[in-house]
């Protein structure tokens, strides 16, 4: 995932600094203090098995994308193979030196966030815990998460999930201001990223990471993005069901967006209209070819259609407050959707009529 201007989208993946800048962009940790296990019996709620919650697009991005990287693999152990029995051990040397290089970077991060954030525990920010423990049970995710708080975090959030690290680190005002309008909105960011986890979305991290340092990175990109872009979007459905409300979801993502103080002020027609033009420019579409994560009006249409799948009669009553021009937008967005190939409902039809 990228980061869009101060609001930021989030980061996934310790998506940050050195070699790793493709797959970590927050602070990397390690898994020191194993609290966050998921207790209990997790709710067993059918939209949250993760066929029901993954995007369309994503399976079949992934199958692309890991047989491009196979095909990678075995051009790179093809020519060393070529060269000599020297060339091969080089190869492997490499790949041990890669892995053994990042299994101590997050050794590191781990000491400093230890010395530089406050770690979640039930005696350092309890309702926080709470959340996230909640989350897990609902996801049943029952993998230890190590979860911190600091003052400023590039993105706002990110999470690290590599080598058996996995660490999310949440900047202190907005939990505070998420916190501060209701349980909802937190929610659909933190299941936003615990889904990440629950979906794995990481797997192939340490295979890009490798071919990064190969300087492969170039003969990547076009099939992992492609992937990337739509496991986001598989992130925010789980999001979505973590909080079981529409107009907070969505405002997460306007709040991501244009900044706390302006997501109130945004029209959702207004939305709608930019997201149309988005989807019939040819030049957004190339644009965002070139992205870790879709656009974001992007993201807040494929919620939306999304909603008119899973939760036809909460979809509805977003649309009924809709203008005229908005709900025929709105139509064609949902159209357009890969989500309306499993749909019923057309843009004259309540969604609430489905079956």
């Amino acid at each position: 995932m990228t980061t869009v201007g101060t609001g930021g989208t989030g980061l996934r993946n310790g998506e940050t600094t050195a070699s790793a800048a493709k797959w970590g962009k927050g602070g990397q940790g390690g898994r020191k203090g194993k609290i966050m296990m998921s207790p209990g019996i997790p709710d067993h709620d059918l939209r949250f098995q993760l066929h029901v919650a993954k995007h369309p697009y994503e399976r079949s991005r992934l199958v692309m994308a890991v047989c491009w990287l196979a095909l990678l693999y075995a051009i790179a152990l093809g020519a060393a193979v070529k060269a000599g029995a020297i060339s091969v051990l080089v190869l492997l040397l490499v790949i041990v030196a890669v892995v053994a290089g990042h299994w101590l970077i997050m050794r590191f991060w781990n000491a400093r966030l230890l010395g530089r954030a406050v770690k979640v525990t039930p005696e350092s920010f309890p309702d926080l815990h709470a959340e996230i423990v909640h989350l897990q049970r609902k996801l049943d995710y029952r993998r230890p998460i190590d979860v911190y708080v600091a003052d400023q975090v590039e993105g706002k959030i990110t999470i690290t999930s590599l080598l058996g690290t996995r660490v999310l680190l949440i900047e202190g005002a907005l939990a505070a201001d998420l916190k501060a309008e209701g349980t909802e909105p937190l929610r659909f960011l933190l299941g936003n990223f615990i889904g990440y986890l629950k979906a794995r979305h990481g797997q192939l991290a340490l295979f890009v990471i490798i071919l990064d340092y190969m300087k492969w990175a170039r003969f990547v990109d076009p099939w992992i993005l492609p992937y990337r872009r739509a496991a986001e979007y598989t992130c925010d459905q789980i999001g979505y069901l973590c909080a079981a409300d529409l107009d907070a979801s969505l405002g997460v993502i306007s709040r991501l967006t244009v900044g706390k103080e302006m997501a109130g002020s945004i029209s959702p027609a207004g939305v709608l209209e930019q997201a149309f033009r988005v989807a019939r420019s040819r030049l957004s579409r190339c644009a965002e070819v070139f992205q870790a994560g879709p656009h974001m009006v992007n993201r807040y249409a494929n919620l939306l259609t999304y909603a008119a799948e899973v939760k036809p009669v909460e979809f509805e009553g977003y649309r009924a407050g809709l203008s005229d021009k908005g709900r025929q937008l709105l139509g064609a967005l949902i159209m357009q959707s890969p989500h309306h190939q499993t749909a019923t409902w057309s843009p004259g039809q309540p969604a609430a009529g489905r079956g």
